[in-house]
């Protein structure tokens, strides 16, 4: 019984401390991309995201995607807006590599940030020079 009180107490530490790192990591993005803006407005099909982005201060958690101006997608979805799209797992960064300014995803145990530049100068979004090394001409 102690024991599997121990490893429950460490796998709620592990996660906990994974869901500290997601959200720092999405202030980062978030306010990379949005540089010059006071609240930014996301929608998401990722429940995960949601609860790791609600409690950032200056993000509101939409519920509809056309009142978003970001969409963070884990899975493929028709889009019925023109709002920036990040993903949030390298299938729907494949899928939407078209329009994606780029995604968060984690492999392997590993955080994965990816921005694609075609997308980012299509939408005229330079990043801070700390973010160039996420940059990638191609998936």
């Amino acid at each position: 019984m102690k024991i599997f009180i121990l490893l429950t107490l460490i796998t709620s530490f592990l996660f906990s401390s994974e869901r500290a790192i997601e959200t720092k990591i999405y202030k980062l993005i978030i306010h990379s991309i949005f540089p010059q803006k006071k609240e930014i407005r996301i929608w998401t099909n990722d429940q995960k995201k949601n609860n790791a982005l609600k409690n950032i201060s200056w993000i509101k958690i939409v519920k509809k995607p056309q009142n978003a101006d970001l969409l963070i997608l884990l899975d493929p979805i028709q889009l019925p807006t023109k709002a920036l799209i990040f993903t949030s797992s390298y299938r729907a960064l494949k899928h939407y590599n078209k329009n994606a300014i780029g995604g968060f995803y984690w492999q392997k145990g590993r955080p994965n940030i990816l921005f694609l530049e075609t997308n980012l100068d299509k939408h005229n979004i330079t990043l801070p020079d700390s973010m160039n090394e996420y940059i990638e001409s191609s998936l």
